[in-house]
């Protein structure tokens, strides 16, 4: 998640990067924190696309925050725009140029979260990692780039298109760090798909978008069809 903070008192600007930084490491997501003490340094490094969820402040010198939205508004019409000020004031003003929430300073953490989980309810989860021990280092492993999940002489494989991840472990301790994530699905014994990276289900494989056939066992072949179609029917209702 690609976050930047805007405030030019560095005491608040401090405060809410320690939130976004405690926030992105227990919601386990990959995140990226810049921070502006001023507007024009923002301006000068924002281009559509660049953040997710933009944090301003409404009284700032030179460009205040309404101004700074405006600016924001015309570049890029879908980052989330979250106002953290000392007023209540301007909260009519701010939901003029679309802002996704009005935040009153002093904020405390669980405010900062209730926000933060409304905004990832409506964004990708392309950001979400799991982190395991590969050798003696942690790895971070985002969820979007997992393509399947195997078990293999006391390792967990996990397979992405670039790489693969093997990490001593039993299936057992590896199978609740997916739990979160619905397009997993155990195929075969000790084995898991990521189903957003399937292109077909055969009669006894799933086919990935790269080619690889994963097996479907022969004993859960109808719940495992069945669970795949369902979850087809999911995302056609999520789709625009």
């Amino acid at each position: 998640m690609k976050i930047a903070i805007v405030d030019d008192s560095d005491i608040d600007l401090e405060i809410l990067k320690g939130f976004a930084l405690q926030y992105c490491e227990s919601a386990r997501l990959a995140g990226s924190i810049h921070t502006y003490s001023n507007s024009p340094s923002f301006l000068e490094n924002f281009h559509p696309g660049k953040y997710d969820l933009v944090f301003l402040d409404i009284m700032m010198q030179e460009i205040d925050g309404i101004s700074l939205a405006r600016e924001i508004r015309k570049k890029d019409s879908h980052c989330f725009i979250i106002f953290s000020t000392s007023s209540s004031d301007y909260a009519i003003e701010g939901f003029q140029v679309r802002a996704f929430d009005y935040m009153v300073k002093p904020i405390s953490y669980q405010r900062f979260v209730e926000t933060c989980n409304l905004c990832i309810e409506k964004l990708p989860c392309d950001n979400h990692y799991i982190e395991v021990k590969e050798g003696r280092t942690y790895t971070k492993v985002l969820i979007s780039d997992i393509l399947y999940t195997d078990y293999y002489n006391h390792y967990i494989q996990i397979h992405t298109q670039t790489s693969l991840i093997r990490s001593y472990m039993s299936f057992g301790e590896f199978q609740p760090m997916l739990k979160d994530y619905s397009q997993f699905l155990c195929c075969y014994r000790n084995c898991t798909v990521n189903m957003d990276k399937v292109n077909m289900i055969e009669d006894r494989n799933f086919v990935l978008h790269n080619g690889i056939r994963v097996p479907i066992a022969a004993k859960m072949k109808q719940e495992v069809h069945k669970a795949y179609r369902d979850y087809l029917f999911r995302r056609k209702l999520r789709s625009p």
